[in-house]
């Protein structure tokens, strides 16, 4: 398939990797031939994703029909068209549902589907591999290429991927919008009239312009985010079936950007362009080369913008429509960053996966909520390596709460990264390459010059670095149960706690702790939108499911009324005595209070606090002080500065 002789076309050949490009990706630089060298690679990667469908879906006996024909016809098309415009075949091979579509397509396969047996959210196999066919179709037009094939019809739309989707007529009765179907496209040659498409006693002629919308076309969505003319336009793309990679069922047909909301969308580009152009020339360079399509999903409140890429759709970002054009703008380049990372990923492996039959070790990531594969660890430092360049240039440019929140934002994901890093240094789970790209981020990062912050968003900084990481030890690691007794006897014989024995932890992953702690939002309220904190927390409609107790006394914490977040947290903790957050927030208050050592215990080692508080109630039938377990132990090096 796609026998590519030069130019455009792309070899199947070994890609050889540059240590330049290593180095230029860990700086955060994507040349020109660094990009060629990415997208060759996701090119020959997706041809072979493509071969295997059609091949496995042979050896499984099944193919696209009927009632679509074979999925050789489909691949027939593609080669002549290949022949005559080998650059429309490298685009389809580049354009992100095509990957997505592969891999869902292949699961199935590997699964043993058979036609007609439907998948997760009723689409019929012969459906799903019919997107073939509609690649092929959309090729056909792009190139003028004269053919005619049959696609499948999924709630009363057909999909031409990269260019649009074609709407039935609202006559179509509801279950034929609801069920899978088939319609025929007859493809003319170039110049010899419109393309038709005939689904039953329907003739619908396409427009000769593809990106011109009438009542039964919708095109693909091209929105412009940068001012120079050599950025290429970005595809808003709510058109295509497999754009959101996330899903378990296949984005409703029906679901699309309205009017107003892509008129909103274009605005927010074209500012986030503006910021970017001026003030961030090394990120635009790489947003230019690797971002292809925006995936819209709907509005998130602010500082809760919801962003996700995928490692088998280069080029594209799920991104929730964001409130500002700064946040938009920092979203593209994390996002960005990591499909970057992705692309060099499919070239050369940075971690050691060669350990047969042993599971890869978990690790703290500053950013996460969950414990994180090494991997995980090198994708979040990368990804926000760029966020926190983004912040440094950005609070120099800013004024009022706007600097004040992009100060706190620098210095949290400055430490965050640094913090990474360190993990990623010691580690030995990274290849040769993975080495030298880390030492290359670690010089890119040493190399940000000292800059102070001012102390209000700085403390703000420091307490959001403390929270995350008790909060997460508090979830995720269980301190040995032997020591554990032999520290709360200790307890309860009023022993010096700088002789009382120490206690090591383990990790061990609460599958249900993933998200971090709602403080980290009330901090960027605080900052941002002081006025709007306590409005903010009353219309959250996740805070019921949170104690009402422990959001009152996370609000006295921001508002800076320490003994009183101090009481609250000691009342949140008479009713839910395991609540990780609550403890956390206790040492955070005490450390407000003045409190430091129980303060350092609660951050440092909070699952041994609340361990020993524990066992107390359990084998003594007494409920201690949990401020007083926390300052004997804050007074223990063996358990503080252990872990």
């Amino acid at each position: 398939m796609f026998e590519p002789p030069s130019g455009t076309r792309t070899t199947l050949g070994r890609h050889h990797t540059p240590a330049s490009d290593v180095d230029a990706l860990a700086a955060g630089r994507l040349t020109a031939g660094t990009a060629h060298r990415i997208r060759a690679v996701e090119r020959g990667r997706r041809m072979l994703m493509v071969r295997a469908v059609v091949e496995t879906a042979r050896e499984c006996a099944v193919d696209a029909g009927p009632p679509l024909p074979s999925m050789d016809i489909a691949l027939d098309l593609l080669l002549r068209v290949e022949q005559a415009r080998p650059d429309v075949v490298v685009d389809l091979l580049e354009h992100p549902g095509t990957g997505i579509w592969a891999v869902r397509a292949l699961e199935r396969l590997h699964a043993g589907d058979k036609v007609p047996h439907e998948g997760r959210d009723g689409l019929p196999l012969w459906a799903e591999l019919g997107y073939l066919h509609c690649l092929a179709a959309a090729a056909a037009l792009r190139s003028g290429t004269e053919g005619t094939i049959r696609l499948p019809v999924r709630e009363g739309c057909v999909a031409l991927p990269t260019l649009g989707r074609i709407r039935l007529p609202a006559a179509t009765d509801h279950d034929r919008a609801r069920t899978p179907a088939v319609a025929t496209l007859r493809v003319p040659r170039a110049g010899s009239g419109p393309a038709v498409l005939a689904a039953g006693e329907h003739r619908l002629s396409l427009p000769a312009d593809p990106g011109r919308p009438s009542s039964d076309w919708q095109p693909v969505r091209r929105a412009a985010w940068a001012p120079e003319s050599s950025a290429p336009s970005l595809v808003l793309e709510d058109c295509d079936p497999y754009r959101d990679f996330r899903a378990q069922t296949l984005p409703s047909s029906s679901v699309s950007l309205s009017g107003g909301q892509a008129e909103r969308w274009q605005q927010l580009l074209d500012e986030a362009g503006e910021l970017l152009s001026a003030r961030h020339p090394q990120a635009t360079e790489l947003l230019a080369a690797a971002l292809r399509v925006v995936v819209p999903l709907p509005p998130a409140p602010r500082f809760r913008t919801a962003s996700a890429s995928y490692s088998e759709a280069f080029g594209s970002a799920l991104i929730s429509l964001p409130p500002d054009p700064v946040e938009l703008a920092v979203t593209m380049v994390h996002e960005t960053r990591h499909s970057v990372l992705n692309g060099l990923l499919h070239q050369l492996p940075l971690c050691d996966t060669d350990s047969p039959g042993a599971e890869d070790p978990l690790f703290y990531a500053p950013w996460r909520g969950d414990p994180r594969p090494l991997s995980g660890v090198l994708h979040g430092a990368y990804a926000f390596a760029g966020v926190t360049e983004f912040w440094r240039v950005e609070r120099r440019a800013l004024s009022g709460p706007a600097a004040d929140l992009a100060h706190f934002e620098y210095a949290v994901w400055h430490t965050a990264v640094g913090e990474a890093l360190a993990t990623l240094r010691t580690s030995p789970g990274l290849t040769e390459a993975g080495r030298q790209f880390v030492e290359r981020m670690a010089e890119t990062a040493d190399a940000w010059p000292y800059e102070p912050v001012p102390e209000w968003p700085g403390e703000l900084a420091r307490a959001e670095g403390a929270d995350l990481r008790a909060v997460w030890r508090a979830r995720h690691t269980r301190p040995d149960p032997g020591q554990v007794r032999a520290l709360t006897e200790a307890w309860r014989s009023g022993a010096d706690p700088g002789t009382a024995p120490g206690v090591r932890s383990r990790l061990r992953p609460d599958p249900r702790g993933g998200l971090p702690d709602a403080r980290a939002e009330l901090r960027r309220v605080r900052l941002a939108e002081p006025e709007t904190l306590l409005a903010r927390v009353r219309a959250d409609e996740d805070a019921s499911s949170r104690p009402l107790a422990l959001v009152a006394a996370d609000v006295a914490l921001l508002l800076g009324d320490a003994a009183r977040s101090v009481r609250g947290y000691l009342h949140v903790l008479t009713e839910y005595p395991r609540l990780p957050s609550a403890w956390a927030g206790l040492g955070l208050a005490l450390t407000a209070a003045g409190r430091p050592t129980a303060a350092h215990a609660l951050l440092r080692r909070p699952e041994v606090v609340r361990a020993v508080h524990r066992q107390t109630h359990e084998r003594y039938g007494v409920s201690p002080d949990p401020v007083e377990v926390a300052d004997w132990i804050g007074r223990n090096p063996a358990v503080c500065d252990a872990s």
